[in-house]
């Protein structure tokens, strides 16, 4: 039988390559999900941003998504994310075909909330870093191997309460789903994976809704 390794995900610079160290011991994660924004693109209109606040043991953290009518289609969308009244976080985002998708989810074990902006072409999971004072990207789907052909990125927690990076294609090719396991390790304060490998049904009818 396979022994999985935990792995602990390091932050990257632009153009660096993926490096894992083995991270320390860490309480078992429990996610569940408290925000579900499908197609959040349709949601933003040329004059009105998308907004949502969460309460949160870190505070009220705000996250806003704007539509830019005169920037160029790499930076399309503005991410401003504030925790109180002080911005920690803010990025641009590209016009993509298919729009983006927006989950807030809160890890029970370990009293965590994160937040989840993907598109087929990426996914990030963000969450706030009370030492760094900031928001971190603690996962970038650009940082892992796909695993299968044309494989579109989702991050979002399953009905058992486990957190998933995958990697679905669906069109009639295997392997169709590729998986990483994604929890918090209080001690290492990041987040750590395990490579689940290939093999599962479409993600689509596990995750929590």
């Amino acid at each position: 039988m396979k022994q999985w390794q935990k792995l602990l995900i390091v932050p990257l610079t632009a153009g660096a390559a993926f490096f894992g160290a083995q991270a320390q011991t860490a309480e078992a994660s429990s996610f569940a999900l408290i925000k579900y924004q499908a197609n959040l693109t349709a949601q933003i209109s040329k004059t009105e941003a998308w907004k949502e606040s969460f309460t949160t043991p870190d505070g009220i953290i705000t996250v806003q998504i704007r539509s830019l009518l005169a920037a160029d289609d790499k930076g399309r969308y503005h991410v401003i994310m504030t925790r109180d009244k002080d911005r920690v976080y803010e990025e641009y985002l590209p016009e993509v075909t298919y729009g983006y998708w927006f989950r807030a989810v809160r890890d029970e074990e370990n009293d965590k909330t994160f937040f989840v902006i993907a598109s087929r072409e990426q996914a990030k999971l963000y969450g706030y870093d009370a030492a760094a004072g900031k928001m971190q990207v603690y996962v970038d789907s650009r940082n892992f191997h796909s695993g299968v052909p044309r494989g579109e990125a989702n991050i979002t927690p399953l009905e058992g309460g486990s957190l998933v990076l995958s990697f679905e294609n669906f069109g009639n090719v295997d392997p169709q789903s590729h998986r990483y396991d994604l929890e918090w390790d209080a001690e290492a304060n990041w987040i750590t994976y395990t490579d689940l490998g290939t093999g599962y049904r479409p993600v689509l009818r596990e995750m929590q809704y």
